[in-house]
């Protein structure tokens, strides 16, 4: 019994003398001074400033109401900062850089690096970090204390990969890509005009939630509500409560000469305080990245049939938009109209 008592005594003490030397030599291991990378109550942050080595930088500022904002000027995405503050909170040392490789990493860090400063809701800098690349086994991620000398190997407690991917620089891949986002009961009409076929064109009036009128586009005459199946019309306004871009393209070589062409369509939302939330669309040219290039019969298509883009928030944005999720939109008149069968 003794023996055993002495056995893990001894177990004990080496225990300690490991740690002491581990987590307090500061030649080899973690300086205390050096690990501040977690910010743990993600509510006291204020702004986040990233700036990558290609240039690319971005402010994120939380606003009196809550809301980040992308360089004090546009809403971010949701998910974005969700993912961000998440791995701001939960970063964990797994181990300081071995002495062996101590130079190779500050070295490669010092051409390949995000720096990321957080500030509190009173913009006192709170962490500052390099977020370098990841380790060769993708399990791990080299990241350095602006103030500290030392480099480490930083995770996620039950992650594996790389973090340096959640560091994003580009402003446009953080902004909100809401095209329309809008609740039924905050819907005062929507317009669908497709160019050269007004006959396909309507306008749906919102009255309730269950209350609607459908108007052709061309004549302006309301059509007979005995006609209209009032289901379809609701399903389709419910539609404007959650419809996003794909991306955002306002750098894109070919926008000028596309912005030349005929827009197809536009859909036009207004909401119960008279603003208008618009959508002018364009056929997408075909290229390399086009899932089809043929038609069915093996005749060349005009144009991309996944993909089309489109002016946004009074064209100051141009996007690129799915059909697979913003097609649900470009729907013809006749669609809401009953069937035959099912009129009385």
């Amino acid at each position: 019994m003794k023996k055993n008592f002495l056995y893990l005594l001894a177990l004990l003490l080496l225990g300690v003398a490991v740690w002491y030397f581990v987590f307090r030599n500061s030649n080899s291991t973690i300086s205390f001074n050096e690990k501040n990378f977690a910010v743990e109550d993600t509510a006291s942050i204020g702004k986040i400033f990233m700036a990558g080595m290609n240039g690319q930088s971005v402010t994120l500022d939380r606003n009196d109401a809550g809301t980040w904002l992308v360089n004090n000027k546009y809403p971010a995405r949701k998910d974005a900062m969700e993912i961000l503050l998440t791995t701001i909170k939960n970063l964990s040392i797994k181990y300081p850089v071995p002495e062996a490789a101590r130079n190779s990493i500050l070295k490669n860090m010092a051409t390949k690096n995000t720096k990321v400063e957080i500030y509190n809701l009173h913009d006192e800098l709170i962490a500052s970090y390099y977020v370098g690349e990841g380790t060769n086994d993708n399990n791990g991620t080299y990241m350095k204390t602006i103030e500290g000398d030392n480099p480490y190997v930083v995770t996620i407690p039950g992650f594996r990969g790389v973090l340096t991917v959640r560091y994003v620089t580009d402003a446009e891949d953080l902004r909100d890509r809401s095209i329309f986002n809008l609740p039924l009961n905050q819907i005062s009409e929507v317009t669908t005009h497709y160019f050269g076929k007004e006959d396909s064109s309507f306008s749906l009036h919102v009255y309730g939630v269950d209350s609607f009128s459908v108007m052709n586009y061309k004549n302006r005459q309301t059509i007979n509500p005995s006609l209209i199946n009032k289901d379809k019309v609701g399903a389709y306004l419910i539609l404007f409560r959650f419809t996003n871009a794909e991306a955002f393209e306002n750098t894109n070589k070919n926008k000028d000469s596309i912005l030349l062409q005929q827009p197809f369509c536009e859909i036009t939302a207004t909401d119960v305080k008279g603003n208008k939330y618009s959508a002018l669309c364009y056929y997408k040219p075909l290229d390399q990245s086009s899932l089809q290039q043929f038609s069915n019969d093996g005749q060349p298509l005009e144009h991309d049939t996944d993909h089309y883009y489109a002016l946004i928030n009074s064209g100051k944005d141009f996007v690129l938009i799915q059909q697979f999720h913003f097609g649900r939109l470009f729907q013809k008149i006749n669609f809401f109209y009953r069937k035959s069968s099912d009129r009385k």
